[in-house]
């Protein structure tokens, strides 16, 4: 129970989109088959309240609770008589021709026929240098406003530099993230979440004037992405028996899925018919 729904989304024309560009998007979507309607400036307010001057209607998309979701998934594992060793950092990994052994800090050594690497932005020594960067973004959430919500409680999508997104909680609350940024350190970045809460508390109330955009909550977080938006995926560079994903940037739910079908198949022996995409090249 991670509290799923299923609202709609609108991606608002903005600084970087705007609506002739948000048209064209439109129409590659359903080209591709993914159903989308474009919404002119007065279709947006009739429906949703929102003054924008377009936006990209979608359906089927999926909001939850990740922290409950992660425990359920984490029960569900061991359930299935896999072992959870946390909290225990790992130390030292060692690459065999039939095994890989993790040390760790707290004493218990881990040997597997094959690793996985899924460890953020925080990557370890044995990955290759990679193009890749760490962004840092913020988040805010509102009070508990359920009367005050937009129809439909779409999420919000703004096609903007810098970025910003909206949905709202199942107690509703809204929260509102974006104002991204090159990571420096974990200091600096915790040092601006006031001044960066500020900040989208008056785009926030900008876009939803009716709202009460005052932060309950504030905090921040460090992503990892890649210069051509497409993660790492797949073997090591002579480290067969060891698996990485990484670099989602902001579409985690998108290539995790995909990471799991490509490791997956590389643990049974099989070659992804993706592989090549997001493979480890020129490391």
């Amino acid at each position: 129970d991670c509290t799923l729904a299923n609202p709609p989304s609108l991606y608002l024309a903005g600084n970087m989109l705007g609506p002739a560009e948000l048209r064209t998007e439109s129409n590659a979507r359903r080209q591709a088959g993914i159903a989308a309607t474009y919404l002119t400036r007065q279709a947006l307010a009739d429906s949703f309240g929102i003054d924008r001057a377009a936006a990209i209607l979608s359906h089927d998309n999926i909001a939850l609770d990740p922290r409950k979701l992660t425990a359920g998934l984490l029960l569900r594992a061991l359930g299935r008589k896999a072992r959870l060793y946390a909290p225990v950092q790992a130390t030292e990994i060692e690459h065999g021709r039939d095994q890989v052994v993790v040390k760790t800090s707290l004493g218990p050594t881990i040997s597997a026929r094959h690793l996985v690497l899924a460890t953020g932005y925080e990557l370890t020594d044995i990955i290759p240098a990679t193009a890749h960067s760490i962004v840092s973004t913020w988040a805010i959430a509102t009070n508990r406003q359920p009367q005050g919500l937009w129809p439909a409680t779409a999420l919000l999508w703004e096609a903007s530099e810098p970025y910003l997104y909206v949905r709202t909680t199942a107690d509703g609350r809204v929260i509102c993230g974006g104002e991204d940024e090159d990571f420096t350190d974990e200091e600096h970045r915790d040092a601006m979440i006031a001044e960066k809460a500020q900040r989208l508390a008056a785009k926030l109330g900008h876009l939803l004037p009716k709202l009460d955009t005052r932060p309950e909550f504030a905090w921040t977080g460090s992503f990892g992405t890649t210069t051509s938006g497409l993660p790492y995926i797949g073997a090591l560079p002579r480290f067969p028996r060891i698996h990485a994903v990484m670099g989602y940037g902001g579409n985690g739910i998108t290539f995790s899925q995909i990471a799991s079908e490509m490791v997956s198949s590389a643990i049974g022996g099989l070659q992804d018919i993706d592989s090549e995409l997001f493979a480890f090249r020129g490391c």
